[in-house]
């Protein structure tokens, strides 16, 4: 519950914990899986990071489920992320002190980006 207060200029401030914006989940539905089924849907959801209550709620009321990353794809957009950043301060020295003299440092950049999609 909020209590509502004035400021010194007279403006509305709302104070204490805000109220829950989703719908309390009253109802269920009961499913019966065989022991293969289980097994698919527990690893599905565990691959996606969810509980599998979710993950069935979700391929129920959606049709699917959009998949996070994994923790793999998550190395590998910040490893990129760090070689996108050293490129860009090449090009800045390519600008400033020509390109010939850079040229090979872009190229080992180049080819470690390659290797980090190559490996997977």
């Amino acid at each position: 519950m909020e209590k509502k207060s004035e400021n010194k200029s007279g403006a509305e401030v709302l104070r204490g914990r805000p109220a829950k914006g989703k719908e309390k989940l009253d109802h269920s539905i009961n499913v019966k899986l065989t022991e293969a089924d289980y097994k698919k849907v527990m690893e599905k959801a565990e691959r996606l990071g969810m509980k599998a209550t979710q993950y069935a709620r979700e391929m129920v009321l959606k049709g699917g489920v959009k998949s996070r990353f994994t923790l793999e794809e998550l190395d590998l957009m910040r490893k990129l992320s760090g070689e996108v950043n050293n490129l860009n301060q090449l090009a800045k020295r390519a600008n400033q002190a020509g390109f010939t003299k850079v040229g090979n440092e872009i190229l080992v950049v180049l080819e470690w980006i390659k290797a980090l999609f190559d490996d997977r």
